[in-house]
């Protein structure tokens, strides 16, 4: 045997203490890095088995595809959308119908104004039945047998006596009032054709029953008083009762009112709104 192979027989080449160890370190890294990988493939791989699992259990509880709840989503959002637009319109359509209704009272209330102010003028103008205490004025010819040459017309009550007496209970305050059932009012006219008293156009007869509504007290005291139309009456031995009526019941006058004079005519055109 040489030298020189002793040489390598004995004297083997130790190993490079830095060569080997690289070698290791590499062999470890690429192993850490297929663990990493492994380890996130696993998780994944998790998460989409339950993520399966879960859609499972929603196709079975609800019935429902999943592929179909993002489309379902949407249609939600979509009618939230709708109904919030609806709220707005229910809360404008609140507002207004708070302002009619708002109006509307107002109407009401001025309807039912006028309605007062109507029923009050179409009683004043004797347009309206009406009932109440009052006094009731029986007044009839005089029944004494005239003398030679006695005119006899002195026995006789003449539209002018209860015309008279009319106005003495509308100035004690009466409210309306009636001869024979004919209402008197604004427009009336009491008058004397021969020997016939007319109101309102139709003839009345004795005994005339003057039937007046107030204040029964007030109203026979005023008619009774000295030197009134009824003491004059009696005192020509006239046949007159004062007596109270409670309650009195007067007709509406049926008749028709005269026409509205031209100058009258014209002031209304005039101020009547086009």
């Amino acid at each position: 045997m040489s030298l020189k192979r002793r040489r390598r027989h004995a004297d083997p080449i130790s190993p490079s203490p830095n060569g080997p160890v690289r070698k290791t370190s590499h062999a470890r890294g690429r192993w850490a890095e297929r663990a990493a990988l492994a380890v996130v493939l696993l998780v994944a791989a998790t998460l989409l088995t339950t993520q399966v699992r879960i859609e499972r259990s929603i196709n079975r509880a609800i019935g429902i595809r999943s592929t179909r709840l993002d489309d379902l989503g949407y249609r939600l959002q979509r009618e939230d959308a709708a109904r919030e637009a609806l709220e707005q319109q229910v809360a404008v359509l609140r507002e207004q119908t708070a302002e009619v209704a708002r109006v509307t009272g107002e109407g009401r209330d001025n309807l039912r104004q006028l309605t007062a102010d109507l029923d009050r003028l179409r009683t004043l103008a004797g347009l309206t039945a009406v009932t109440g205490p009052g006094i009731v004025v029986a007044v009839r010819d005089n029944p004494r047998t005239l003398g030679p040459g006695e005119d006899p017309n002195d026995a006789l009550v003449h539209y002018t006596d209860l015309r008279a007496i009319v106005n003495d209970l509308f100035a004690a305050g009466a409210e309306a009032i009636a001869i024979n059932g004919e209402r008197f009012t604004v427009t009336s006219a009491l008058m004397c054709v021969g020997t016939t008293v007319l109101l309102n156009g139709k003839r009345l007869a004795p005994p005339f029953r003057i039937e007046a509504i107030g204040d029964p007290e007030l109203l026979k005291r005023f008619v009774l008083r000295e030197g009134g139309t009824v003491g004059l009456l009696k005192a020509y031995a006239f046949p007159v009762a004062v007596a109270a009526g409670d309650p009195l019941i007067l007709p509406p006058y049926r008749g028709a009112f005269p026409p509205i004079a031209p100058q009258a005519a014209a002031l209304k055109q005039t101020l009547t709104p086009r």
